[in-house]
C-alpha cells in the first residue's frame, strides 16, 4: 500500500486514532501553537503602538508582554476583568467586566490557525481524522490561550489611581470555550479542504448563494476598510484627537459602527441598567438611560451624510457585480430571499463584531449589579435585510440599464471582482448560455427562449466571434440588457436615468443640506457671533443672541458705554462642541486684560425652518452685574459711564447689568460735591453665574467750598435764631447757658461771636461743624424762687460752644443734628 494512503475499510480496519501518523498529531498542536503566535505578534505591535500614542501612561514593561495575552483571549470573546477594594468611611467592594473584540488580533489568530493546519503536518486524512486534529488544535488553542490570560494578568502600578486596581485578566469560560470553537472550526475547514472532503462538503451545500454571500462580503468588507483607514487618517487630525491610542485595538471595531450608522442604521448605547442600580444605591448616573446616535441625531454634523452617500455608491456597485456574476440569467423570484437573508446575516454578524458590553457588581456593603451595551442598535439587522432588498432591486432594475453603457474594460474588470469566469457572447436578439448545458437548457433558459433559438443564436455568436466566445481569457461583449421593445427600453432606460438622478439629487440634497444645517446654521456661529460682537464692544447684538431678558440701553448695555470699555475679552476661540438633542455645549478659550481664561457656553435650538435652518439661543451668560453703593449722606444721585447718564440711585445704591470689559462710573459734580468715580471690572462670560470682579475703589464725597460755606451759614443762622428765641431755646440749639423753671423773661445777648471750624463727618457726605474758640453770650432774667414774692432781675455770661452735623438734604445744607 502506498505511503500515506488510508488504510483499506473492512470489519478488521483498526480505528480512526490509529490511522493518525504521529507527524499529524505534533502539527495539530503546532498549528494552534503557530496561530496563538500569529496573533500574539499583531497584538504585540497594537500595543506597543497604543504605547506609542499615549506617551505610555498606562504602561509598565509587563504590558509588552501581559497586554498582547490579554488581547488574544478577548480575541476569543474572552471579557477582561478587574476588582477593587477601597476604604472609605465604609469598605467598598465591587468588580468590573468589559468584553470587546480586538478584530484586527482576531483575524490574525483565524488566518495563522487556517494556515497552519493547512500546511504543518498536512496529509491524507479520513472525516474521522480530520475532526480528531481539529479537536486537539482546538483544544490546545483553548488550554493555551486561558491559562496564559490567568497567568499573565495585566497590572497597573504606573496609573497612580485613588481606587486600587487589582490585576485583570480576561481569562474566563467564555475565552476558554471561544478559542475551543474557533481553533476546531478553522483548523476542520482547513484540513477539509486539503481532502476531497471539502468537495464532497460544497457539493451538498449547493443550495447556499455562494455568488451573492460572496459580493456582500466584498461590499460590506471595502465599506468598512475605507472607513478603517479614513479613521486612521483624520482621528489624529481631528478635536477627537485624545482617541487616538484606542484606534490600533479597536479601530475596526469603531469603523463597523461608522459603517452601520452611514447605512442608516443607529450606535447605541444602553445604561438602563446601570441607571436602575444605581438609583437603588441612591445615586444616579446623570446619563440618560439609553442613547442612540444615527444620521438623524439631532447636532449630528452634516459631513456624516458623506458616508450615506458612500453607501449608496457601494451599494451600486455591488448590485452591478451581482448582475454580472449571474451571466444574464434572469433572477428567479427566490432570489429577493436569498440577497435579503444574505445581507441579514451579515448583519447580525456585524452587530456581534462592533459590540462592546461591561458589567460591574459590588459585594460590599451592599450587593448591587449592573450591565450595559455599546454597538449598533438591537434592529441593525433589519437595516441590512432593507439594503438586501435595495440591492436586489437595483440588480433587477438598474444593473442591466448600467451596464449596456459599460466599456469592455469595465464589463472585464466586473467580472473579475465577481468570480465569474466569463460572460456569455450576445447576440441582438436574445443572450446566449453556455452550450454545455445541455437538456437542461429548457429549465433554466435565461429569458425564456426556447433550446432551439438559444442553439441557432450560439452558432451565429460563435461564427462572429471566433476568438471571444467561449474563452475564459476573451475580452467581455457589451453587456445585453433584456429582449424588450426598443420602445419599452428607451422608456426604462429614461425612467431609470429620471430615478437614479432623482436619488442623487436626494442624497446630494441631503448631504449639502447636513453640512449647510451645521456648518452655517451651527451652534457654534451664534457662540462666534456672541464673541464677535463682545470683542467689538456691539452690546446690541449680543444682547439679540443671548435671547436676555435686559433691553439695550439698561445700565451700561449700550453700544456707547459698552464700546468704550476696556479689557474686553479677545482672542475667543472654540475648541469642542458638543450636541445631544436640542442642547450644545462649546467651550470657548479667550483673553481678558492679557490673562488666559476659558468658560463652557450652554446653547439651546429655539427652532427651525425649512428643515435646516436652525435658530440656537445662549443660555448661560446672562450679562454681569455692577453693584454700585453710595455715602448714605449723599442721598440719589445720577451717575454716568463714558460721558452717559446710567440710572439715578434709589436709597443710596443701584445695580447696573454690564457685559465682561472694565468700566468708569462716576458721579458728576455738583454745588456740593466734586467728582468722584469709581473702576469696575467685570470678568468671565457667564456673568450670571457669579463670575463678576469689582475693584477696591469705593465712591467718595469729597465736599467743595461751596459747601463748607454754607455749612458755616447755616450754624451762625441757627445760633442767631436760638438767641433770638429765648425761652423758646429747645435741644436742637447750641447751649447758651441754664435755664431753670423759676427764670422767666429770658434775653440772650452774644458778647463775643464763637469760632467756628468745619470738618469731615463720621458719615461720607456729611460736616460737622464744631466751635474752635468759644463765644460768649449774656443771659438776662427774672427770678423768682418762691420765698416772696419779690421779682429780681439777673444776669450772667456763658460759654457759647457750638458742634453740629450738616448734611445736603433735598438740595439743601441744613443742621441735622446739635450735640
Amino acid at each position: 500500500m502506498p505511503a500515506g494512503q488510508p488504510l483499506a475499510q473492512g470489519p478488521s480496519a483498526p480505528n480512526a486514532f490509529s490511522t493518525i501518523a504521529p507527524r499529524a498529531w505534533r502539527g495539530a498542536i503546532a498549528s494552534a501553537g503557530i496561530g496563538y503566535g500569529v496573533a500574539f505578534v499583531v497584538a504585540l505591535l497594537t500595543v506597543a503602538l497604543t504605547g506609542l500614542l499615549t506617551g505610555w501612561e498606562m504602561f509598565s514593561g509587563g504590558w509588552l508582554v501581559s497586554g498582547p495575552v490579554q488581547l488574544v483571549a478577548m480575541a476569543t470573546f474572552g471579557q477582561l476583568s478587574a476588582s477593587a477594594e477601597v476604604d472609605f468611611f465604609v469598605a467598598f467592594s465591587g468588580s468590573i467586566t468589559v468584553g470587546a473584540l480586538p478584530l484586527l488580533v482576531l483575524a490574525a489568530l483565524l488566518a495563522g490557525i487556517y494556515l497552519s493546519s493547512r500546511f504543518v503536518g498536512r496529509g491524507v486524512w479520513q472525516t474521522s481524522s480530520a475532526l480528531i486534529l481539529s479537536a486537539v488544535s482546538g483544544l490546545t488553542l483553548a488550554v493555551g490561550a486561558t491559562v496564559l490570560a490567568a497567568v499573565l494578568p495585566v497590572q497597573f502600578p504606573d496609573l497612580q489611581l485613588d481606587i486600587p486596581v487589582g490585576s485583570t485578566s480576561a481569562a474566563s469560560i467564555g475565552s476558554f470555550l471561544g478559542a475551543l470553537v474557533i481553533g476546531f472550526a478553522v483548523s476542520y475547514v482547513a484540513r477539509l479542504q486539503a481532502t476531497d472532503g471539502w468537495s464532497r462538503l460544497v457539493a451538498r451545500a449547493t443550495w447556499l448563494p455562494w455568488g451573492t454571500v460572496r459580493i456582500a462580503a466584498l461590499h460590506l468588507g471595502t465599506f468598512i476598510a475605507v472607513m478603517a483607514v479614513v479613521l486612521a487618517v483624520l482621528t489624529p487630525l481631528s478635536e477627537a484627537d485624545e482617541f487616538v491610542g484606542v484606534l490600533p485595538v479597536f479601530l475596526f471595531t469603531i469603523a463597523i459602527n461608522a459603517v452601520v450608522i452611514g447605512l442608516l442604521g443607529a450606535f447605541s448605547a444602553d445604561l438602563s441598567d446601570l441607571e436602575r442600580a444605581l438609583s437603588g444605591l441612591g445615586g444616579a448616573s446623570g446619563e440618560q438611560p439609553q442613547q442612540s446616535i444615527s444620521v438623524f441625531t439631532e447636532g449630528v454634523t452634516g459631513f456624516i451624510w458623506l458616508i450615506v452617500l458612500l453607501a449608496v455608491i457601494l451599494a451600486v456597485v455591488a448590485s452591478l457585480l451581482l448582475a454580472v456574476r449571474r451571466n444574464r440569467v434572469l433572477p428567479a423570484p427566490t432570489s429577493w430571499l436569498t440577497t435579503i437573508a444574505t445581507y441579514l446575516v451579515f448583519g447580525l454578524i456585524l452587530q456581534l463584531l462592533g459590540s462592546a458590553l461591561f458589567t460591574a457588581s459590588m459585594t460590599a456593603p451592599e450587593r448591587a449589579s449592573a450591565s450595559g451595551t455599546f454597538g449598533p442598535a438591537a434592529w441593525t439587522f433589519l437595516i441590512f435585510a432593507i439594503w438586501g432588498a435595495v440591492i436586489e432591486a437595483l440588480t433587477r432594475f438598474v444593473a442591466p440599464v448600467v451596464l449596456a453603457y459599460a466599456t469592455p474594460g469595465t464589463i472585464g474588470a466586473l467580472v473579475k471582482l465577481s468570480g465569474q469566469e466569463r460572460l456569455l457572447p450576445v447576440v441582438p436578439t436574445a443572450p446566449l448560455v453556455p452550450a454545455a448545458a445541455g437538456a437542461s437548457l429548457a429549465a433554466g433558459m435565461p429569458y425564456s427562449i426556447d433550446p432551439a433559438s438559444a442553439a441557432a443564436a450560439s452558432a451565429a455568436a460563435a461564427s462572429a466571434y471566433p476568438t471571444l466566445a467561449g474563452q475564459p481569457g476573451a475580452a467581455p461583449l457589451p453587456f445585453a440588457t433584456t429582449t424588450m421593445s426598443p420602445a419599452t427600453a428607451k422608456r426604462v432606460k429614461i425612467g431609470a436615468i429620471i430615478v437614479g438622478a432623482a436619488v442623487l439629487l436626494v442624497i446630494a440634497g441631503s448631504v449639502a443640506g447636513g453640512i449647510v444645517r451645521s456648518s452655517v446654521f451651527g451652534p457654534q456661529n451664534v457662540a462666534t457671533a456672541y464673541l464677535d460682537s463682545l470683542e467689538k464692544g456691539n452690546a446690541t447684538t449680543a444682547l439679540k443672541l443671548l435671547g436676555s431678558s435686559a433691553d439695550a440701553g439698561d445700565g451700561l448695555l449700550s453700544n456707547d458705554i459698552f464700546g468704550l470699555a476696556t479689557d474686553r475679552i479677545k482672542d475667543a476661540a472654540i475648541s469642542d462642541v458638543t450636541i445631544v438633542g436640542d442642547v450644545a455645549e462649546i467651550e470657548v478659550h479667550f483673553k481678558q486684560g492679557g490673562v488666559a481664561d476659558s468658560a463652557v457656553l450652554k446653547l439651546t435650538r429655539t427652532s427651525t425652518a425649512w428643515l435646516i435652518a436652525d435658530k440656537w439661543s445662549i443660555l448661560n451668560a446672562e450679562p454681569g452685574q455692577i453693584d454700585v453703593y453710595l455715602p448714605s449722606r449723599m442721598g440719589d444721585v445720577d451717575l454716568e459711564a463714558n460721558g452717559t447718564s446710567v440710572g439715578t440711585t434709589k436709597d443710596g445704591g443701584l445695580n447696573l447689568p454690564a457685559f465682561p470689559g472694565t468700566y468708569e462710573v462716576a458721579i458728576p459734580a455738583t454745588e456740593y460735591f466734586e467728582e468722584s468715580s469709581v473702576t469696575y471690572v467685570v470678568s468671565g462670560l457667564l456673568g450670571g453665574s457669579g463670575e463678576f470682579e469689582s475693584s477696591d475703589d469705593v465712591f467718595t464725597a469729597t465736599p467743595t467750598a461751596e459747601y463748607k460755606a454754607a455749612a458755616l451759614e447755616a450754624v451762625n443762622t441757627l445760633i442767631t435764631t436760638c438767641l433770638a428765641a429765648g425761652e423758646a431755646a429747645s435741644d436742637d440749639c447750641p447751649y447758651l447757658g441754664y435755664i431753670s423753671s423759676y427764670y422767666s423773661n429770658v434775653v440772650y445777648s452774644l458778647v463775643t461771636a464763637p469760632d467756628l471750624t468745619v470738618d469731615l463727618s463720621y458719615e461720607e457726605g456729611g460736616l460737622t461743624v464744631s466751635t474752635d474758640t468759644y463765644g460768649v453770650v449774656t443771659m438776662a432774667y427774672d427770678v423768682n424762687y418762691g420765698f416772696s414774692s419779690e421779682i429780681r432781675h439777673e444776669s450772667e455770661e456763658n460759654y457759647l460752644t457750638v458742634n453740629a452735623e450738616v448734611n445736603v438734604v433735598d438740595g439743601e445744607v441744613v443742621v441735622t443734628e446739635v450735640y
